[in-house]
């Protein structure tokens, strides 16, 4: 089911990119760590088959600034 998990912010900026450049939308920071969380579970720990959902609280255009400093 669900448990909490702690992402370090530059692992969550890293995950955002990467999720930006392979499906388009730019999630937001606090979106970043959710996502940084489901890739890692996607590569290490998933079945195959397995279908892992995330929710974005919104786009990261406002933010931008915030992945210029970390980029």
């Amino acid at each position: 089911l669900m448990e909490a998990v702690a992402v370090e912010q530059d692992d969550a900026f890293a995950a955002g990119i990467e999720f930006a450049r392979a499906e388009g939308p730019i999630p937001a920071p606090e979106s970043t760590h959710a996502v940084a969380a489901a890739m890692a579970y996607a590569r290490t720990s998933a079945s195959d088959g397995e279908v892992v959902v995330i929710g974005l609280s919104g786009n990261g255009v406002l933010d931008l600034a915030a992945y210029s400093a970390y980029v």
